[in-house]
């Protein structure tokens, strides 16, 4: 499980350059979407979304209208005005509604569409060929997958569609407001050494001048918030993986009394939470304390710089509110920088993550398209399975096992013997789990082949489910789930098969490798490989899956590690496999 860190902020042109680095890594990945399946419909409803923040921007000109309309009637004291704002203002109030109604509606259904498919992507080359295995293997930023699928890439995709969304709206604000506030600006003369000047438009130069101010500092407040974000978002996904980690392994923690040293384990990862918690408090403090300030300063300032026009009798009351409202629209759609700075900096870190996710993948597939060394090529060919000149590497490099060469013919029982981790990385490489190493593997094509280990994986479902998986259950016929079930000693098991339960919770270790051979049953392999796959069980038990393999499988070919002695006579030779003397 990795730490997560926070790197050193770079200087300005640094950051500029990360930044747009960053989200041009961010556009290849998102781009595609628009492409794919269901593109029109997205398309659609990126272009009823705009349509929709239109309406919305209308809404607002047309609210400031109807507010200039107001306070002239109520500084003329002209009744029959007042009561035609009112029925104004309740058509407009109909009509703000009804865009935000549309709006949300478009708005959600564009964004579960992006993580549906973003998700998808990462799923499908997360759980292909073995990666998520692998994965555990590399050196990149990768740490708890499970929780930047789950959360980071729904982070991703809500915050990008708001942001973009957000976006939009304050930039056509500031077009419609910009071009009103310079109207009612007027013209206004100042002198300077005797110089008369006209400054037209005043107003919106001020609006930008408090705006450009108030986001640069605001800006530069912030800045820490994006490594707190970043920060925190690691540590709580540590902490969820611990969590996880340990209720996975609970039976195991109980029966060694590992509960206190567990528990402190846990309160580590709590310390790094709160590590993370307290400095995204004190980023989210800075930036609190400034936007409070600047947004109870942005109420009176517009009527405080606009109100000596009013009092010279140059304009209306009526315009004097109605430029102050224009002037907060201006600075408001300016401000979109630092009203959005917390969701940037959490958006960005899930980002990041997301993107470390798929780095990490991508080199997984880079290694394994590589010819060469540091690659072992594992090719589909012939009716045997042989070793040519097989090495085994860790990832670091290092030698478990020196190079072997060997064959297993179709129809062979073989017992491979050896240093138990040599031995599993031997199947592994046959699986395709285990890239690391050099030499060549020929398995045969179209190889039906079963593995089955000490701890089989049972997926959380109807039992019926579990016994057919990986297939799905329609595949297998329920008669010879049920017959399957009582040929691998689990008779027992059948009045709960449609009953939906943890079963790697509910049933013993013995009973889920009695369930592992209903499931060959099932399947009927041609290849058939061994490792501990009888370890739980008693000399009876091993004794009835002897003879069941003799029975059921005679003309398969079947390779296993560790049999404890039970299969005496079934195999017909031994394989065994060297280590290097740093592993003997």
């Amino acid at each position: 499980m990795a730490t997560s860190t926070v790197n050193p902020q770079p200087g300005p042109l640094g950051a500029i350059s990360h930044y747009s680095g960053f989200l041009r890594r961010f556009a290849r990945g998102a781009l595609p979407f628009w492409s794919a399946s269901h593109k029109w419909m997205n398309r659609a409803r990126l272009l009823g979304l705009l349509l929709v923040t239109c309406a919305q921007v209308a809404v607002q000109v047309g609210l400031n209208f109807w507010n200039a309309r107001l306070y002239n009637a109520l500084e003329e004291r002209a009744f029959g005005q007042f009561i035609t704002q009112l029925y104004v203002f309740g058509g407009l109030l109909l009509a703000s509604m009804a865009v935000f109604a549309c709006q949300i509606l478009i708005k959600r259904k564009l964004q579960f569409a992006w993580r549906v498919w973003m998700s998808k992507e990462v799923l499908g080359r997360w759980m292909d060929r073995g990666r998520h295995y692998q994965l555990g293997f590399m050196h990149e930023e990768h740490s708890n997958p499970d929780g930047r699928i789950a959360e980071d890439i729904r982070v991703v995709t809500e915050s990008a569609i708001d942001l973009l969304q957000s976006l939009i709206y304050c930039i056509l604000l500031l077009g419609s407001f910009v071009t009103v506030l310079w109207t009612l600006s007027g013209i206004v003369h100042i002198s300077i050494g005797g110089a008369r000047i006209a400054i037209p438009g005043h107003l919106v130069w001020i609006a930008l001048a408090y705006a450009t101010v108030g986001t640069s500092l605001a800006l530069w407040v912030g800045r820490p918030l994006v490594g707190a974000s970043n920060l925190r978002q690691g540590v709580e996904a540590d902490f969820r993986f611990g969590l996880v980690h340990a209720r996975e392994n609970a039976e195991a923690i109980g029966l060694i009394h590992g509960d206190t040293d567990e528990r402190g384990r846990l309160l580590d990862l709590l310390h790094g939470v709160r590590v993370g918690w307290t400095r995204q408090t004190a980023g989210l403090t800075r930036i609190t304390l400034f936007t409070s300030a600047y947004s109870v300063l942005a109420s009176p300032f517009p009527i405080l710089v606009a109100a000596p026009r009013y009092i010279m009798n140059i304009i209306t009351l009526g315009t004097l509110m109605q430029a102050a409202q224009a002037f907060q629209q201006v600075t408001a759609s300016l401000s979109w920088p630092v009203d959005n700075l917390a969701t940037i900096a959490q958006w960005r870190a899930s980002v990041e993550r997301v993107l470390a996710l798929q780095d990490a993948l991508a080199s997984l597939d880079r290694m394994a398209a590589r010819k060469g060394p540091g690659r072992i090529d594992l090719q589909e060919i012939g009716t045997a399975l042989r070793f040519d000149h097989l090495r085994i590497d860790r990832p670091d490099g290092t030698v478990i096992m020196p190079p072997l060469t060997e064959a297993i013919e179709t129809g062979e029982h073989v017992l491979i013997q050896g240093i138990p981790e040599v031995c599993r990385k031997l199947l592994q490489v046959i699986a395709g789990l285990w890239p690391w190493g050099e030499g060549t593997v020929l398995v045969p094509a179209d190889l039906k082949c079963f593995f089955a280990t000490d701890r089989p994986y049972l997926p959380i479902g109807a039992l019926a489910g579990v016994v057919c998986y990986p297939a799905s259950l329609g595949v297998c016929e329920p008669d010879a789930i049920v017959a399957a079930l009582q040929r691998a000693g689990l008779g027992e098991l059948l009045p709960r098969l449609h009953e939906t339960d943890d079963w790697a919770q509910a049933l013993s270790l013995a009973e889920q490798q009695r369930l592992s051979f209903a499931r060959m049953l099932l399947h009927r392999p041609d290849w058939i490989f061994l490792a501990d796959a009888t370890a739980s069980l008693d000399e009876d038990g091993q004794s009835e899956i002897a003879n069941l393999l003799h029975d059921e499988f005679p003309a398969a070919t079947m390779v296993a590690i560790d049999t404890h002695g039970v299969f005496g006579g079934f195999f017909q030779r031994t394989l065994h496999v060297a280590a290097p003397p740093a592993l003997s």
